[in-house]
């Protein structure tokens, strides 16, 4: 596995040439079950702006910057894309500082193997890219760390790929407090449990899911299940 780390302040040549490198692969993952599986642009925008509005004009820019196609703006919403599933685990160390640590068990040849440094909007943000602007796990210049596993079910709904809801959560929250309020409202299309650390040393690990409320803990420790194995 070879891993690239990369500098992106705004969007631009250097994310276009990612975009164009990674495209032809992520078009057809997401075509796989065909097009009209796939929401509309319209659905896929509406979606976006009425559960996480602060990234519309991100959004729109990274759409203009893959090229303006339809087919990319609808995949980049992330929204209602094809199921996919990994395994990872995630755990806070209890240590004199506050440490999040994760593994990660992804097929390499479904994994960006790519570390962004952003600072998109103003708010400055490391983590490890899926869909070349979601994130699997991250840090914000507010002292914000957030990872994800997979919940363990595979039931499919409404929603957004998780990655995305954890960008959603470090451009826009400072504290751990501030994400579970965003977790907790904001859809996602299949199970994943999400554990947050913020700098005074909270941490929160929600379990979410497609037919179920999201079910706040304060587990230090999260694997592929939620409560129960299913």
């Amino acid at each position: 596995m070879f891993w690239r780390a990369m500098d992106i302040e705004t969007p631009g040549p250097k994310w276009s040439g990612l975009f164009a490198e990674y495209w032809p692969d992520y078009r057809a993952w997401w075509l796989r079950e065909g097009e009209t599986a796939r929401p509309t642009f319209a659905e896929c925008r509406r979606a976006l702006k009425n559960h996480m509005p602060e990234l519309i004009p991100l959004y729109d820019d990274l759409c203009a910057q893959a090229g303006g196609g339809d087919l990319a703006a609808r995949f980049l919403s992330f929204y209602n894309p094809p199921p996919y599933l990994s395994g990872c685990s995630q755990a806070i160390w209890a240590g004199k500082e506050p440490v999040m640590v994760r593994n990660y068990d992804y097929n390499p040849n479904a994994f960006d193997q790519l570390v962004l440094r952003t600072d998109w909007q103003g708010r400055r943000v490391l983590g490890t890219s899926d869909g070349l602007w979601g994130l699997v796990d991250g840090v914000n210049d507010k002292g914000l760390a957030i990872s994800l596993t997979f919940g363990g079910r595979r039931i499919v709904g409404e929603g957004f790929g998780v990655p995305l809801i954890l960008r959603y959560v470090l451009q826009t929250c400072e504290t751990t407090d501030e994400a579970v309020k965003v977790l907790e409202r904001v859809p996602t299309h299949m199970s994943y449990n999400v554990t947050v650390l913020d700098k005074k040393r909270n941490y929160a690990t929600a379990m979410m899911a497609p037919d179920r409320e999201t079910l706040i803990t304060h587990a230090a420790v999260a694997t592929n299940h939620q409560e129960n194995v299913e």
